[in-house]
This record gives C-alpha cells, structure tokens and sequence, in this order.
C-alpha cells in the first residue's frame, strides 16, 4: 500500500508504483540534498517536458544552465574516482533528475521529500536499469575534495570563460534589444577584465568580433577605435620614454638629482621621491620604479658594510644562508614605498604619465564628441599640484612612519641616523655610479633637446592664456598626437654619433668609417614597446562608442537619475571612493574602461558637469596602493624588493586615505577653476537620435 507522501510526489502517475531501486534512494536523502539542489533542475525540466506542474519563473530560468549543470556534474563524477554519490547514465549524462524547481518555489523542503521526488522521477522515466548509485565512503571526502580543489586551481579560468556567457544568455534571448546587446558584452568583458580569465589584450578585441555580430558597430567602425589620435600620443609618447631609457638619460637625471639633494635618510628619500616623481610623467611607471630599485638597494648595501644599519633582518638562521627568512627593515621599506608611491604620483601629473589618464581621455571625447577635448596643457596645469601635494604627503608619512621623525628616542630614528660617516658613503656610492655613466654623450644631449622641444609643442598647442600654435599654423583642429609623432620621427632620423661632421676632416682617422644609427632604433621600440596596452585603451573605447550607438548609456543615465536628489561633492565622493576600491583588485586600464563610461552617463543623468566626477574617478584609478595586483610599481617592490605582501597593505593604507582627500579637496577647487567647470554644459546634453531603426 502506498504511502500519502508517495501519492502526492508522483502526483498524477498514482498508477506506477515506485520501483525496488528507487525505494531504496530514499534511505540517501541527507547526502543527496544538496547535489539535488545544485544539479539537477535542467535534467529535470529537459526531460520531463510538460509532465511538471507549474513552474517558477526562478526555475524556467535555471534550465537555461542545463549544460553548466550537465559539464559540472560529469567533472566532479570524474573527479570522484568512482567512489562519489553520482548517477551517471550510461550515454554520460547527469540523470539525477527531482524537484529542485519545487524547492525553490517553496513548495517543498524537507529531506526526504527531495530525495523521494527524485527517486520517483528517475523510476518513471525508466532510469533504473541505465543509472548505478554509488556509495562514497566517509574517509574518501578528504581525497574527493582536494581533487576537486585542483581541478578547479588549475581549471577555474575555462569554466568562467564557458559559465559566464551561458550565464547572461538568458537575459540576451529574453530581452533581444540593441542595448542588451551591448550590456552583454560590456558585462562579458567586464568579467574578464577583472578574473584575467584569458589575456587582458584578447579580452580587448572582443568588441571586433561581437559588435559587428550582435549589429552594435560595424567593423570598420569597430576598429577605428583601436587607432585614434589618444592611441597615436600613447604610441608617440612610449617611443619618447624608450628614447630617454635607450640612450640611459633617466639614470643620469637621477643620480644627479639624488647626489645633489644631499645623502642622508631623509635628504636622499627626497631626492628618490622628486626623482621618481618626475620621470614617471613621462617615462612608464614600471620602467621608473624598476630603475630606482638597484640603486636603492647600491646605497643601503654599502651603509650596512660598513656598520651603518641593515637592509634586511633575518629572522631564522644565518644572514649568509640563502634559505633564512628575511624581511626589509623599516628604512629599506621606507624607500621601496616611496619609490613605487611617487611614481603612481607622477604618472598622473601629465596626461601621456599613465595608461588611465589616456584612457580618461578616449573615452570622454568618444562620449561628448561636441566637447572640446582634453589638451596637454589643461590637465598639467590641474594635475601636477595634486601630484606634489600628494608627493609631500608621502614624504612626511614615510619618515614619520618608517623612519621616527617626531620621535626621537625610538628605535626607527636610531636606524634612520647614519651621521656625517654614513652621508660620505652614500655620496661616494652616487659618485662611482654617476661616474660610470663617463660624460654627457651627443646621443643623451639630442634625446633632452627633442624631449624639451615635445613639451613645449604640447604646452603651447593651445594654451588658454596665448594664441597656440596650432591656431596660427592652420583652421584644422591639430590634436597632441601631430607633435609627438613629429619628435619621434626626427628620432629616426636624427644620428646618435655626430660622425657626419667629420666627413671632410682632414684627419683620416676622425673620417667616419660607417653611418651612425638614429636616436632610437625600430628594434629597441618592438622589444620595449608594452603593445598590449594599445589592445586596452582600444577595447575601452570600443566599449563607450557601442555604448552610445546602442542607446545602452542613455539607458544606464537614465537609471542612475535618482541620484540627482544628491548633493554633487556627495557624488563626487562616492564615486572616487567606489572607483579607489575596485582598483586595488584588477587592471586599472580595466577599471578606467569600466567606470568611466558609466561616471559619464550618471553625471548626465544628474545634470552635473561630467569633468566633475570624471576626471577624479580616472585619477582614483591610478592610485592602488595595497595589493601587488593593482599596479606594476607594487609587484616591482614585492618581489625585486622582497617586501610582504603584509607590509604592503599596511603601508598603502595612508596614501589610499590622504591621496583621497586631495582629489577631493583640489579638484571642486583648482580643478574646476582650470577647467572652467561651472553649470551643465549644453555639448553634454543628450541628443535624441534614431539608432537601428529607433529613437534612443
């Protein structure tokens, strides 16, 4: 006879008994809950068909991940060596069909209710004879686990790649729009951006393939962002910093500088900081902390030999054991932060310092084609006081901390005196190396004539306070792109040795016997130039175009209108405070290409200037401080420099908090003053336009 629950499982096949098999899963129903309520809805509903009553919406969803749900089932069945609670049909697919889509809609909940719906599903559609349960010893959990563990280590990438698209693919065919068509990509490449799931550069050209299939963009269209005039001053201005690296230029200006300042602690931890500061606006962040780190460690190796403090303390073992766990001591921390602080600092101080700053730059013209643009000038005038207020700040935070300033009896000040002894030996360090470099050649002198020449054809492009010369050489609007690619050329073309003027000497011995090189070789540039960056800043600019041709940032406006009841310094902050977060865990090129574009169409929404929330949001992206991950400067100190990842995070806190302030503070002030930002523009007032067949 049969039970009430067995009648009200089957529900409507009273005429079937239960078979011996599935009576006997129901003694399973503990261990089988939670693999039923995991995997098994899509086999249900895909073979079941319309015998089911009425389902949730919850559930109609769910089924879509059948074939997650199938592939996950058939790894961890592997993975289970035979001994896990799996019924595995013979054909391979996962068959443990119940009523997952019941529980979620409340209808039942109990244990044993799940596992009775499931061995009833399996006996009426006659899987017994086909599926085999398989009991899993206690003492395999351990084996089963960490097997699974690996698998998902070493293949957590493939599934996100392969989940997360039939993860939004619902919502695609549920609401086929030309604008869901973009947020899917949007949100495919968000999420690949951040996990790294493939290549940062691969994730990037997704656009060229799925704009032009999904009927976004054309290709032509597509790749045109790929190669704009912000991508050519990129270009143009890596080949300027690779000229500077080429002819070794940057190491002379750093050991002058640092030999000038003075040699102790504090004095040469200034010098560090305005040295590192000043490349980095021009040269990359990464080549200017990686540059710093020797030279760093040339000093302190030679203050330690002669008895004048440590560089490393040991905490196990003897120093002279390679093996014996050893930290940076405070001092030798004190300069690695502050040589990868000072160049995230610098690289915001000019708008070619930084891939971010570039990427701000794209995508606000692509945005508000009708603004004028983001010019050289403008933003070195805006953003280099920020910079040297945050750099002063850095300063006093690493003596204050690092080295006891204010604190005279503690032990960190006792490490940080070296006294007039340790002074003469560290200024004997800077002369040796300084000496090294032998006299200022021709080849460094024509490379600082051409740097000097770029910036001041980007400073008087258009200045504000003078007629540019771009307005007197012609009506066409000529962008920072026309000067620097000009400089880079003569590069090529300028020769490193001055051996053509002794071509008539006299002297046969001064005749110059082959032709010189230019400044800067092809073949230096292919092997420094970083072109994945390229990909990036494209990728972004791909995003905000599709975006606007899509209708998707109207739409994303309109949504965030509520925000207008909000004060705009409120917004302000919370939108540099959002930004400075999320950028401590990922690419900041990729953040830059995921916030910016929304921060543009919010400050349209709430009718406030877009450069008030942008330009801040695209500087909080440079600015991570805490986690190897968030910017090469802080990989380069944690691993050349041996500094804990531990050490690292406590020290970043400071410079997140204050770095904060001072965007804050400077831009709704000097900022807005410069860039002449007062009521809502009307260039950024949003037009009606018929985009593929409707009006956004």
């Amino acid at each position: 006879m049969q039970t009430e629950r067995e009648s009200r499982v089957r529900g409507g096949f009273e005429d079937r008994p239960l078979s011996r098999r599935a009576r006997a899963q129901l003694s399973l129903a503990p261990a089988l809950h939670k693999s039923i309520r995991l995997m098994c809805v899509p086999s249900f509903l895909m073979l079941s068909g319309g015998a089911t009553a009425s389902l949730c919406p919850l559930c109609v969803f769910l089924s879509s991940l059948y074939v997650c749900a199938q592939a996950l089932a058939i790894v961890l069945a592997s993975l289970s060596g035979g001994n896990g609670l799996f019924w595995i049909c013979r054909r391979g697919w996962l068959c443990c069909c119940c009523c997952c889509c019941c529980c979620c809609c409340g209808r039942l909940t109990d244990e044993a209710v799940v596992a009775e719906e499931a061995a009833f599903v399996c006996s009426h559609f006659n899987f017994s004879s086909s599926l085999r349960a398989v009991s899993r010893p206690e003492q395999d959990n351990k084996s089963i686990a960490a097997k699974a563990g690996l698998f998902l280590k070493l293949y957590w990438r493939v599934i996100v790649v392969v989940a997360w698209p039939l993860f939004l693919l619902p919502f695609l065919l549920a609401y086929d729009r030309l604008e869901t068509r973009c947020a899917f990509v949007v949100l495919l490449m968000a999420m690949f951006w951040v996990t790294e799931s493939i290549p940062l550069p691969m994730t990037s050209l997704l656009p060229l393939v799925l704009f032009p299939s999904l009927g976004i963009l054309s290709t032509a269209d597509t790749c045109l962002c790929y190669m704009n005039d912000t991508i050519m001053v990129f270009i143009g201005g890596l080949i300027l910093a690779i000229a500077i690296e080429h002819c070794n230029l940057h190491m002379r200006i750093a050991l002058g500088v640092m030999r000038f300042v003075g040699c102790s602690h504090r004095k040469l931890l200034a010098g560090l900081l305005a040295v590192t500061t000043f490349l980095s606006m021009w040269v990359s962040n990464t080549a200017c902390t990686a540059m710093m780190v020797p030279i760093i460690f040339a000093v302190l190796q030679e203050l330690e030999k002669e008895g004048l403090g440590k560089v490393f303390d040991y905490k196990e073992g003897d120093p002279e054991d390679p093996e014996s766990e050893r930290e940076p001591t405070k001092v030798t921390k004190a300069y690695l932060l502050g040589a990868a602080y000072s160049a995230t600092f610098g690289g915001t101080a000019t708008i070619v310092g930084t891939g971010t700053n570039l990427t701000f730059k794209g995508i606000f013209e692509s945005s508000f084609p009708r603004a004028d643009g983001i010019n050289f000038t403008q933003w070195m005038i805006w953003a280099t006081p920020q910079a040297l207020v945050n750099i002063v700040i850095t300063w006093l935070y690493v003596l204050v901390f690092y080295m006891g300033m204010f604190r005279p009896d503690s032990q960190d000040a006792k490490d940080a005196r070296i006294g007039s002894e340790g002074e003469a030996i560290a200024n004997r360090v800077m002369m040796e190396k300084y000496r090294k470099l032998g006299r200022m050649s021709f080849h460094e002198g024509a490379v600082s004539v051409l740097f000097a020449l770029c910036v001041c054809l980007w400073f008087f492009r258009r200045p504000g306070f003078v007629t540019g010369w771009s307005e007197l050489l012609s009506d066409i609007d000529i962008r920072d792109s026309t000067p620097v690619m000009f400089v880079a050329i003569l590069m090529f073309v300028i020769p490193k040795e001055p051996s053509f003027l002794y071509v008539c000497s006299k002297d046969a011995n001064k005749r110059p016997t082959r032709s010189s090189e230019g400044l800067i070789t092809w073949k230096a540039i292919e092997s420094k130039m970083p072109w994945s960056l390229m990909f990036l800043l494209g990728g972004g600019f791909a995003i905000s175009k599709g975006s606007n041709e899509s209708c998707l940032s109207k739409r994303i406006g309109e949504s965030l209108s509520p925000l207008k009841e909000l004060p705009p310094f409120l917004i302000l902050c919370i939108t540099c405070l959002f930004t400075g977060t999320i950028t401590e865990f990922t690419s900041n090129i990729g953040i830059a290409n995921i916030m910016l574009p929304v921060i543009a169409q919010m400050s349209v929404a709430v009718q406030i200037h877009p450069l008030y929330v942008m330009i801040p949001s695209a500087l909080m992206c440079s600015y991570a401080f805490r986690l190897p991950v968030g910017t090469p400067p802080n990989a380069i100190i944690t691993v050349t420099g041996e500094l804990p990842v531990k050490s690292l995070m406590l020290g970043g806190c400071g410079p997140a908090i204050y770095s904060f302030f001072v965007v804050i503070a400077m831009f709704p002030t000097w900022g807005a003053y410069v860039y002449k930002i007062k009521d809502f523009p009307d260039w950024a007032r949003p037009d009606n336009k018929l985009v593929g067949g409707h009006v956004c």
